[in-house]
This record gives structure tokens, sequence and C-alpha cells, in this order.
């Protein structure tokens, strides 16, 4: 068991964009706001965070479990940082038949194979309000969650699931914002970035060089990334839920 840090750049981008169509870029936003990325990874260093050496950037959030897969490790607690989820399309706790690998539930797929036991979700600060448990409502059915309790800021739940073979596994579930993670004091074996490019606009491609240069990435691979967002067309109009 192992830590994963997980992060989609459009953590850092308001407004959060909740929809979009594959390979194309969404409308301009006016204003957009762009966090700052050093602020981020100096509070995970403060909660003893440190980046391990598997680091690795991609356009889609679905190659974290490719990473993850091709590491072989079970059970391992992801740090999921991200405005969105990625744990949808899925209504139950069985997840013998989930929908084919996407981005929008590759975090399903990790827990069917046993790749992640627990996930802590951070959430952009303005999101959501996690003192509601309602919101768990809203994402799940009531069978999908078990025991929900409000601690140190931290939206706990446990998810239900019954994986292959019909074997009941429990996943904690964290929902709280970057300040309030525990002290981990430990590396993330794993370090994945999603750029995410559906769901920023152009104004927010920077993020790429910025997140890139701090988590020590290759700078062919910058270019290759921001090349990738470039070349994509960029559709109109306002988007508001993630498929």
């Amino acid at each position: 068991m192992s830590l994963y840090l997980d992060i989609d750049l459009d953590y850092f981008v308001a407004p959060i964009i909740k929809q979009s169509i594959a390979n194309h870029r969404p409308t301009a936003h006016q204003p957009v706001h762009i966090g700052e990325p050093q602020e981020l990874f100096h509070l995970l260093q403060q909660k003893g965070i440190t980046l391990g050496d598997r680091r690795y950037l991609f356009i889609n959030h679905m190659q974290s479990h490719l990473r993850w897969w091709l590491h072989g490790k079970k059970n391992n607690v992801v740090i999921h940082i991200d405005a969105h989820s990625d744990l949808y399309g899925h209504s139950h706790p069985d997840l013998s038949t989930l929908p084919m690998l996407g981005c929008q539930n590759y975090l399903w797929h990790s827990i069917r194979e046993g790749l992640v036991g627990e996930i802590y979700w951070v959430l952009p600060e303005n999101a959501v309000d996690i003192t509601d448990p309602a919101i768990l409502y809203s994402m799940f059915t009531p069978a999908q969650v078990g025991k929900i309790q409000i601690r140190d800021h931290i939206l706990h739940a446990e998810l239900n699931c019954v994986l292959p073979g019909e074997r009941p596994k429990v996943i904690p579930y964290h929902l709280l914002k970057a300040k309030n993670l525990p002290v981990f004091r430990e590396p993330a074996e794993i370090v994945t970035v999603a750029s995410s490019p559906e769901f920023i606009p152009r104004q927010a491609d920077p993020l790429i060089n910025a997140v890139g240069k701090i988590v020590g990435l290759d700078d062919h691979l910058l270019i290759k990334v921001l090349r990738q967002h470039q070349e994509m067309n960029i559709i109109e109009g306002h988007w508001n839920g993630k498929n």
C-alpha cells in the first residue's frame, strides 16, 4: 500500500467547467481565475507529502489508471486533487459491470481492480459546501453510501462496493479542502498530472509549464502536451455537467 498523488489542472481554474465534448476545448469564460500552483505544492510539503520518482503528465485523466495498474501495487491511498470527483456513471455497489474506462470513471475501475483502497478528494476552495452530507447523495445512491461523519473540517464517508466475485469492500472516502489534509509524512510514490484540455480554456494553458516545472517534468514532454492543447478545436456555448 502506497500514497499516490493525482492532480488535474482543472483544479486551479474557476469557474469550473462541468461538461465536455471529446477532443474540443471549452469556450473561454470571462473572467477566468487561475490559481497559483506553487501555493498548493507548498501546502503539500507542509503536510509531509514529498514527490516520488514516478511522475507523469498526460491529457486524459484515465491514464492515471494505467500508471497505477502497471505499477501493480494494491489498496493504495489516492490524494485526488481535482474539480471533479471522477466517480461518475455508476449508481450501485456492484462494480462488476462498469461502463468503458474513461476520464469520468477511472477511479471506479481502479477500485474494482484493487488498485485503490482509500480516496481523499481535494476540491477547489469554493466548489461545494462539504459540511453538508447531502452532497454525497447528489453523487451516489443510498446503497453506495455507508457511514458518514464530519470531523476536522473533512466529510468522511464509506463507499459500499462489491468487487467481481461478489467480494464486498468498503472504500474510505474523504471530501476536503487542501488546507485540511492530514499530515502524511511519506512520499507520493506515483505522481500523475492530467492537463484535461476539454476542461480548461486556453488562458489556463500556462498551468502546464507551471505545474510541470514544479513536478520536475521534462521540457520536451511539456512542449508536446502544450502542442496537443493548441491543436484542439474550440467549442462554443456554456456547459454544465461532466461527461
